[in-house]
């Protein structure tokens, strides 16, 4: 694993999870599940919640690409509406740099918890 000195998650990346909706069999619709599963009523509260449950320790390495090394976190998050879902979290740590930057949270199929 390389050095990664902080996590880095910037606010349009949760607005992305917050607004975007996706054709039929393209996704999901993303909007949809972090709204009205979870609840969640702002993308401040998405990535508050994500950092929560997300630490420099937690970073699983996963297979490099060009751009640098890839990293995977599963966490449970607990959304405003009691609901608890495992949810993948996807990090990159660029080339020559120390960073690791979210880019994206996917929830697991399967993933509710009681």
């Amino acid at each position: 694993m390389m050095s990664v000195d902080r996590l880095e998650f910037p606010l349009a990346k949760a607005e992305y999870l917050f607004n975007h909706t996706t054709a039929p069999g393209e996704g999901g619709d993303k909007q949809k599940f972090w709204r009205t599963v979870l609840g969640f009523e702002s993308p401040e509260a998405i990535r508050e919640s994500i950092l929560a449950n997300v630490t420099i320790d937690s970073l699983e390495p996963k297979e490099p690409n060009d751009y640098g090394e890839k990293y995977q976190v599963t966490v449970l998050i607990e959304g405003p509406s009691s609901v608890a879902w495992r949810i993948r979290t996807g990090w990159i740590v660029l080339t020559g740099e120390n960073v690791a930057r979210f880019v994206t949270a996917v929830p697991e199929r399967f993933g509710r918890q009681q």
